[in-house]
């Protein structure tokens, strides 16, 4: 007999769904703002930062992009524009503090709930949402899908996107999630995989130039660092060709822990799959964006890590997350 079910709880005028377990574990789908990840409670611990109530998302919601799915593009992509197949398109500047085009296009957008099914163990919830394609600065149509997979402890996304057009369609993406334990992070200990750290110019773009990151390999304090950098992982993970999803050797793990709890957020990496780690600390040190995406910023330009999706074909990635106590 299933221990989970599925509600409906809107948050003001938006739609959102709770994946619950008998004993209140539950995770909360803001399907009506970009499918957003925006709420994991466990005995009582609130582990993601969202949006609590409805004005939360006119107020914060544009420049956080909290939870949401980042699609075809996660991060800027530089002067609202790029370059593709010979032609230039133009994308809209949506961001008051920089000319740039930023997260893409479902990340505000309503999503469709399509099924919910449940076992002993766990429970699913599908989610989709399509760009048609109309828009002159990105014709390629295409499907986005969400399997997000829940038992309490641990939650898995698996995200497709299915190229509906009849041409190529270059496509990046990412996540956008903010995980807290309960306390500023200043006292949390992260520790991350080998990386290269992205460098930037002076409009925040990549430069195509990277450095090696040891900041956090053998686990550190956070302290009052402020961290808003793209991590790149190292070839033992980006040029791993995956070809079973039952894998999990190649894996990228970061570990964030508290004195009493250890967070254990892992993306499937390899040949296009999520390569790089975004990570930004707010203001309020209350929470820490840690993003799977598939390349640092702006790869419709300088196409580091695009992916390439011909007609009719479609990719899949994942990554997740699993609390423990000590």
């Amino acid at each position: 007999m299933s221990q989970f079910k599925i509600i409906s709880r809107p948050l003001g005028t938006l739609e959102c769904y709770v994946l619950q377990r008998d004993d209140g574990a539950e995770f909360e789908v803001l399907s009506g703002y970009g499918c957003g990840l925006n709420a994991w409670r466990v005995n009582g611990s609130d582990l993601l930062m969202g949006y609590r109530q409805g004005d939360d998302i006119a107020k914060i919601a544009p420049d956080t992009n909290a939870g949401c799915r980042l699609t075809p593009f996660p991060g800027r992509t530089a002067y609202a524009k790029f370059t593709w197949g010979g032609n230039t398109y133009q994308l809209e500047n949506n961001v008051s503090w920089a000319p740039h085009a930023l997260h893409g296009f479902l990340q505000n957008k309503e999503w469709k709930f399509q099924s919910f099914e449940s076992d002993s163990d766990s429970c699913t919830a599908i989610f989709t949402c399509d760009w048609p394609g109309a828009y002159t600065g990105f014709p390629f149509p295409y499907r986005a899908t969400n399997m997000i997979t829940f038992n309490g402890e641990s939650v898995m996304i698996q995200s497709k996107v299915e190229n509906l057009g009849t041409k190529d369609m270059p496509y990046s993406e990412g996540w956008h999630p903010y995980f807290m334990l309960g306390e500023k992070i200043d006292g949390l200990t992260m520790r991350i995989p080998e990386t290269k750290l992205a460098l930037l110019d002076q409009a925040d773009l990549p430069t195509g130039s990277f450095k090696d990151d040891t900041r956090f390999v053998a686990g550190n304090k956070i302290g009052d660092m402020f961290i808003n950098d793209c991590f790149c992982l190292n070839d033992e993970f980006s040029k791993v060709r995956v070809t079973d999803t039952q894998d999990l050797t190649s894996n990228a793990h970061v570990i964030l822990e508290s004195a009493s709890k250890t967070l254990d957020i892992w993306q499937r990496a390899g040949v296009e799959q999520y390569n790089a780690i975004q990570m930004y600390t707010p203001p309020d040190r209350m929470s820490i964006a840690i993003e799977p995406m598939t390349s640092e910023p702006d790869a419709l330009n300088h196409h580091r890590g695009l992916i390439v999706i011909p007609a009719g074909q479609s990719r899949t990635f994942q990554f997740g997350f699993t609390v423990s106590e000590k």
